[in-house]
């Protein structure tokens, strides 16, 4: 077993663990952002405008921790990968994720406080144009989970052809 654990934790490949739990984390963010825009706002759409905040409300925080999670973890990742080969494709990468933050903040929580406001009062009056411009802003995040994540990989192989 230490063997093993000494393996895994070599310079080589604990980079190469590092590159790849980084990527993966920028595609766990894309998909999460994108099963969004295509499957759960469209189905939600065709509920009552008070059972679509419900759910909304009810899948937001999981759906929360999972982006912010991936997106700390592409963020510590691409910089340790940066700093270590000084591939600059990742540290790159990890600024457009890390964008991804003050994006959310502008973007979305005045939307995300009023839907949650709507759903507590019962007030369905605008909660299908909020939830239409709360879909709207989602597509760009998930703009920025692609980028950052095309940008990675292009910094992988950039490096094939250096030792990197």
């Amino acid at each position: 077993m230490s063997h093993f654990i000494n393996a895994v934790f070599s310079g080589e490949n604990i980079l190469l663990v590092t590159k790849t739990i980084t990527i993966a984390s920028m595609g766990i963010a894309t998909g999460t952002g994108l099963s969004y825009n295509t499957l759960i706002m469209p189905s939600l759409a065709k509920l009552p405008a008070q059972t679509a905040v419900a759910v909304w409300c009810n899948t937001a925080f999981a759906a929360m921790s999972t982006q912010v999670s991936a997106i700390a973890i592409s963020v510590i990742g691409g910089s340790i990968v940066y700093y270590k080969t000084k591939n600059r494709f990742f540290l790159y990468s990890a600024l457009i994720m890390a964008s991804i933050l003050p994006y959310t903040s502008v973007m979305f929580l005045p939307i995300n406080s009023r839907l949650f406001e709507m759903n507590k009062t019962g007030d369905d009056g605008t909660i299908a144009a909020k939830m239409e411009q709360w879909n709207r802003n989602q597509y760009g995040r998930v703009l920025l989970n692609v980028a950052a994540m095309a940008v990675s990989l292009y910094g992988v192989l950039q490096a094939k052809g250096k030792t990197a």
